[in-house]
């Protein structure tokens, strides 16, 4: 089974059961005429068959977390994002984005413009723990990297009738934005063939198959 690695097209990527010592990279920079600048991001994958857990690592020009409300726009703050497709079959999608200090906004959709919000229980229920700390703060610069561990149990693909995530074979894409932030900038895992930034779409998203 292969890889998608450092941003090269090849098939299926696997989510083990174990935490993997290798991070993969996210180095497509599909707007790079507007959006030239690339932190350096990477990230790494596993399961425990009732949470899919993702551990970010994140070194930017800046970094802000102002946003604090359940479900709030957090795209303007140094976000990290996981988009997931549960069933090939169906259109629908889940996005779930977190900012530096591990604030969540999340919905249940088939494109940007349809968004059926998570409950706040269901917001509730994925964890986040960031190396920041869990309150906002303004935008500023670090002495390094920071990194974010997300645990996102089975329970919260609300509308998607699974009981756990082993040997789920779905699709997804992951992606880092900054919309508020001094240097705005929109880097992804897999690439994505758009004129201007655009997560919103699903026919991008790569296989991943739990073990």
């Amino acid at each position: 089974m292969t890889m998608l690695w450092f941003g090269l097209l090849v098939s299926i990527m696997l989510v083990p059961k174990n935490v993997p010592s290798e991070w993969m990279a996210y180095e497509c920079l599909n707007w790079a005429d507007a959006y030239p600048y690339a932190p350096e991001v990477s990230f790494r994958v596993w399961h425990d068959s009732k949470c899919f857990h993702i551990e970010f690592k994140v070194r930017e020009e800046s970094t802000k977390a102002e946003q604090s409300e359940l479900g709030a726009e957090v795209h303007h703050d140094s976000c990290v994002e996981c988009f997931i497709q549960p069933k090939s079959e169906d259109p629908h999608y889940y996005n779930f984005e977190w900012n530096a200090a591990g604030r969540l906004a999340m919905a249940c959709r088939t494109g940007r413009s349809d968004p059926e919000p998570a409950p706040l229980d269901v917001i509730s229920s994925v964890k986040g723990d960031s190396s920041l700390g869990s309150e906002p703060f303004p935008e500023k610069t670090l002495d390094g990297p920071w990194t974010l561990h997300v645990a996102i149990p089975i329970t919260a693909l609300f509308n998607a009738n699974l009981e756990k995530w082993d040997g789920l074979k779905c699709r997804m894409n992951f992606y880092k934005c900054g919309d508020g932030l001094k240097t705005p900038h929109y880097i992804t895992w897999a690439p994505i063939n758009t004129p201007k930034p655009d997560y919103h779409r699903p026919e991008f998203f790569k296989e991943v198959q739990f073990e």
